[in-house]
């Protein structure tokens, strides 16, 4: 209904203003009016919008006192050639009569300003031709030029201001409108004088500027009001097209030949530039995307790396640093409030972040719950200041929906790049940083110094070098004796690892270790320790006829590694030591968890003895003891370093061996230095003990000859000469 009220009023005004002539209308509007609703209906609903413009068309026509010939003429005309020129549009892949790219304004043209009114013209020409006595050539071209007219001026206003665009630049609108306005009414006005026959091509630069500065919607708006002056000015006799044709057909021949092809040229040139301009917002957003995180905004690592090599490699590389902060417990806060919560958390944490920094830095997103600053003209104390500056913007409550509290904090690892420094050297003693600042606590940061700079170095050759270690069979593993204190004899050997560098001699465990563990190679060092220790122990049985039993120290993370049973089982196998000889001592890195206690379980079950390392600190608590059908706990070193000076730790320390005793589980003790801590362990009733006091580590020969020599450890009494040179050492040191 909405549909035929509009075309019939639209078709009404165009009569009423070109009644005056003795020939149609220039331009039919009301034909683009069709065209675009049929394209922004849905298709069940064209047979009514059809049906509303057909009577529409009939009564407007029959008032007018047209013939009925005629009004069928005119029907066919006005619904069968916007139905076919929609039809064609759909078929040929515009459906919703797209104005740009290019390819869609062409189908626009070719369907429904060409091909659909020339049919529909071609349907109607027939019987409107015979009920007013015209030449049927004559009327379709009359229908059709003017109908197309209508689709080309009309129909693309309505299409382009249904679409997503806005026109911006308020200001140059109005301008562009009334500038249009005052020069068409100028054009088209009757001033007398060839000279007018070049006004029109005044209008063109009007178009263009619609066109380059507004696209389809502008160009659309442009024509419109182009159109209507012209058409009324040059149907009353005015001018340069009534000067160069008089009036009458003639005139309004070359008014609508200089609007269609005016018009067609400004609307390909707006789909050229519509075209071209979201080419370029695509290739933005894809450059956008490519380096910015999508959840806040901010420069993501790609982007945030070229930035730092750019200051690393710039001429102000001077005072570069660089901020890795990490939100602390990020993992229990987004469990609490879910994902949504979680990123609800992280866009607030990034907007607080780059409120904490100086305009001048740069903040970024590098992974879940990590972001880094980079910092331009700092010294390590001006990072740390930043850095504090942060911790306090990011502690301020957040409110996650509507009751849900979050108090965040971050750790941050702060450095300062050295002349020459890389930026992967940089992150990696930033990173160093912020490892020791979370170990410290939350809320903190750490500046990197030259003595973790040089930890990181010597960190990266191990990571270079560690693979060659492995398969040199560079690592070995020394053995330190542990005594029984009722016999001071050597009941076990306990194996620690060292690695016999081609160029560094040879290296403590504590030097590459955590190399080995952030390389995920902890359970490939585990089975090479425990095969040469078990080699070892057959070849001491055969060398001394001694038996003592061997430890092998292994985290609780590794106790939950998929196969390490197999890997126990396999080297027991391969050695013919009897299970009972192994013992597998447990650190208290991390505590245990059910995949651990099954492995435990399954150890114990074939015979392994388990030993429980650092007891009573951790996660070691007697709740865990109790749980694990452990042989020995072995009481920590922070304990045993108080024995004979601190009363209160002899007494946690005598609460710790009846406690162990009551539940059947032998007790030792590791770390000892002095005689006064063995005199205090026996009288306590401590089973064995181990530490720099009896012997440092040996290597597998020097612990077998050892054993040959059958040593014995007690207290008062005169040491051998490889007793005194050993204590010599370690009052050495």
């Amino acid at each position: 209904m909405t549909v035929g009220l509009s075309y019939l009023g639209l078709a009404q005004i165009v009569m009423v203003l070109s009644a005056p002539a003795d020939h149609g209308a220039s331009v039919w509007p009301a034909a683009g009016l069709i065209l675009a609703a049929l394209m922004l209906l849905p298709t069940d609903r064209w047979g009514w919008a059809l049906a509303a413009v057909a009577l529409a068309e009939l009564a407007g026509d029959l008032a007018w006192g047209y013939p009925l010939g005629a009004a069928v003429g005119w029907v066919l005309c006005y619904t069968l050639g916007p139905l076919l020129g929609a039809c064609l549009m759909r078929q040929l892949g515009n459906p919703t009569g797209e104005l740009a790219p290019l390819r869609m304004l062409l189908l626009f043209l070719l369907g429904g300003v060409l091909v659909g009114p020339f049919v529909g013209a071609s349907a109607g020409a027939a019987p409107s031709s015979l009920a007013v006595g015209t030449q049927y050539v004559e009327t379709l071209f009359d229908h059709f030029v003017g109908d197309a007219l209508g689709v080309l001026v009309v129909a693309p206003l309505l299409l382009a201001a249904h679409g997503s665009q806005v026109l911006r630049s308020r200001r140059e609108v109005t301008a562009l409108i009334a500038s249009t306005a005052l020069v068409s009414a100028v054009v088209f006005t009757d001033f007398g004088g060839a000279w007018m026959i070049t006004m029109p091509y005044l209008l063109i630069p009007f178009f263009a500027w619609a066109a380059l500065r507004f696209g389809p919607l502008g160009t659309a708006w442009t024509a419109v009001g182009v159109t209507a002056v012209a058409a009324v000015l040059t149907t009353a006799g005015g001018g340069p097209f009534a000067l160069a044709g008089g009036p009458g057909g003639t005139a309004v021949m070359l008014l609508q030949i200089f609007l269609a092809i005016t018009v067609s040229f400004a609307l390909l040139l707006a789909a050229v530039v519509s075209d071209l301009a979201d080419r370029r917002q695509i290739e933005e957003t894809l450059r956008h995307q490519a380096t910015h995180d999508p959840l806040t905004g901010l420069p993501n690592r790609a982007c945030f790396s070229e930035a730092l090599e750019n200051a690393l490699t710039g001429s102000s590389a001077q005072g570069i640093g660089l901020l890795v902060c990490d939100l602390d417990q990020f993992k229990a806060v987004n469990d609490r409030v879910g994902h949504k919560g979680g990123d609800e958390l992280l866009v607030e944490i990034a907007e607080r972040l780059r409120a904490g920094v100086r305009p001048h830095d740069l903040v970024a997103r590098i992974s879940g719950d990590e972001f880094v600053v980079l910092l331009g003209d700092v010294d390590d104390e001006a990072a740390r200041r930043v850095a504090l500056r942060m911790i306090g913007t990011v502690s301020r409550p957040v409110m996650i929906g509507e009751r849900c509290e979050v108090r965040p904090s971050i750790s941050v690892g702060a450095a300062v790049a050295a002349p020459g420094e890389t930026s992967e050297a940089l992150f990696r003693v930033a990173d160093a940083a912020l490892y020791n600042a979370k170990r410290a606590g939350r809320g903190r940061v750490v500046v990197g110094d030259e003595d973790l700079r040089l930890r990181t170095n010597a960190q990266v050759r191990h990571e270079d070098e560690l693979p060659t270690a492995f398969a040199g069979d560079q690592l070995e593993c020394w053995f330190q004796p542990v005594v029984d204190l009722s016999t001071g004899r050597v009941s076990a050997a306990e194996a620690t690892v060292r690695w016999r560098h081609p160029q560094l001699g040879v290296l403590d465990a504590e030097r590459f270790l955590p190399t080995v563990e952030a390389m995920g190679w902890g359970d490939r060092l585990f089975e090479t320790v425990l095969t040469q220790s078990l080699r070892a122990r057959s070849a001491w049985v055969a060398q001394s006829g001694r038996r003592p039993k061997v430890a092998v120290n292994v985290s609780a993370h590794q106790l939950g590694s998929e196969g390490l049973v197999d890997v126990v089982v396999k080297a027991l196998a391969g050695s013919g030591v009897p299970a009972s000889s192994l013992c597998v001592e447990v650190t208290k890195t991390t505590p245990l968890d059910e995949a651990g206690l099954a492995s435990l379980q399954q150890l114990h079950a074939l015979g392994v003895r388990l030993v429980l390392d650092g007891f009573g600190t951790g996660w070691s608590s007697m709740m865990h003891v109790a749980r694990i059908p452990w042989h020995q706990v072995k009481i920590d070193r922070s304990f045993v370093a108080e024995l004979g000076t601190d009363a209160a730790a002899t007494d946690v320390v005598r609460g710790m061996v009846a406690m162990a005793d009551a539940m059947g589980i032998r007790t030792g003790a590791d770390g000892l230095t002095r005689s006064d801590q063995l005199d205090v362990l026996r009288e306590l009733g401590c089973h064995t003990a181990q530490g720099p006091l009896f012997c440092r580590p040996e290597t597998v020969e020097n612990f077998g000859r050892m054993l040959a020599e059958d040593r014995s450890w007690r207290t008062g009494a005169p040491a051998t000469t490889r007793e005194q040179a050993d204590l010599t050492r370690v009052a050495e040191g």
